[in-house]
């Protein structure tokens, strides 16, 4: 969350610098293509571009268009690059969310927006340079007014040769002005349509970005409430969890939800085959699951280092496969669980000691509500102790 509202920030300091120094293209420039789907395909054997990369590539496409003076688009343009920044966050979080698409919609937004108001600026700067050429023509024909005004001041004789000349280049000149007038008419009528119509398309595509950020928001609600939601039926869970601790299953809770070790003692030595004490004990687990749907459970099989790795392996996926077949006999969907022997790559204490070793033959249930697996990455599993036997590669 840090790292997102430190790229946020950044950006909006990067688009005020932007206003602030005009480094753009010519004020005059026309609109480009700069949707997300029109940014140029990458070079031949290059990496493809993630949808987070379109968006900043487009932001910045677009961002080559704007006018050195047209400030709107260039506070526009900051906020686009925060929202790129929000759509790469969200996009390592799950790519497969709903933020993932309305961010990208945004983007798509962002980008439509910035050459809209690239354009009207451009249009704006196009109509004053048309009323400074009316300007110069005016003054144009004031000195030539003060030319004839000095002729009729000068010698008799070439006082009609002077003025026929200047009547004659005053009646051109005012062509030209009636012709240049008529023209910046057609140009001026042009042109004020084209503000209209382009006030009215970022009056939508405002409206549009106002729509979708009020979805982002909805999202982000919802989410948090079905966060809430299924920590408290951990929560709820984890107490009816609490009355089966023993000396034989331990109950704890870390970052990857509610463990339950339950050590080998509960199987036959050096077997896979379940004892009666832990079928009792899982009937039990099966029934909390029974009523809490929302919950997965990941059963991992782990041994001591005594043998070889091949058998520890195998064991403890026999014994993990076992644990989960009881499971689905008590009613419970095989959808919601896993199993998997990690045999003695994944030791809780020290393998030198009896009692590190008894530690570390044991299985484990990770509990963990679907609504909080989605909502952040599961955690690794506890790194190896101390002097523990190394991960068999």
């Amino acid at each position: 969350m840090k790292t997102r509202n430190l790229f946020v920030i950044s950006a909006l300091a990067a688009s005020v610098c932007f206003a602030a120094d005009g480094s753009t293209s010519s004020p005059t420039g026309g609109s480009e293509a700069t949707e997300i789907d029109k940014v140029p395909e990458p070079v031949e054997g290059a990496a493809e571009q993630t949808v987070a990369e379109k968006c900043l590539a487009a932001v910045e496409n677009a961002g080559k268009a704007i006018p050195s003076n047209a400030v709107t688009a260039k506070f526009t343009y900051g906020e686009a690059l925060a929202n790129a920044g929000e759509l790469s966050y969200a996009l390592e979080k799950d790519p497969e969310s709903a933020t993932v698409q309305t961010l990208t919609a945004n983007c798509d937004t962002y980008v439509k927006l910035i050459a809209a108001q690239a354009e009207t600026q451009a249009l704006r700067n196009r109509t004053a340079e048309n009323w400074e050429k009316r300007a110069a023509t005016a003054r144009s024909i004031e000195a030539i007014q003060e030319q004839i005004n000095q002729a009729r001041s000068g010698k008799v004789n070439d006082l009609e040769a002077e003025k026929a000349k200047l009547q004659d280049q005053g009646a051109r000149l005012q062509a030209e002005m009636q012709q240049n007038q008529e023209k910046f008419q057609a140009e001026a009528a042009a042109q004020q349509a084209a503000l209209k119509a382009a006030g009215k398309r970022e009056a939508d595509l405002q409206k549009q970005q106002a729509d979708l950020q009020k979805q982002l928001e909805a999202e982000k609600k919802a989410l948090a409430e079905e966060r809430a939601k299924a920590e408290a039926r951990q929560a709820e869970a984890m107490n009816k969890l609490n009355e089966l601790q023993s000396k034989l299953i331990q109950v704890t809770k870390d970052a990857r939800g509610i463990i339950l070790s339950m050590s080998d003692i509960l199987f036959d030595v050096n077997k896979a085959s379940l004892k009666a004490d832990l079928k009792t004990s899982l009937a039990k687990v099966a029934g909390i699951l029974s009523v809490y749907q929302q919950f997965n459970v990941s059963i991992e099989g782990n041994t001591d280092n005594t043998g070889s790795a091949e058998h520890n392996m195998k064991l403890s996926q026999q014994r993990a496969d076992n644990v989960k077949n009881f499971l689905v006999e008590q009613g419970i969907d095989a959808g919601r669980l896993t199993a998997k022997g990690l045999g003695m790559t994944m030791p809780i204490a020290d393998n030198k000691t009896k009692e590190g070793r008894q530690k570390n033959r044991r299985v484990d249930l990770v509990i963990q509500d679907k609504a909080l697996q989605n909502a952040a990455p599961a955690a690794e599993p506890a790194a190896p102790a101390e002097g523990a036997a190394p991960e068999a590669k």
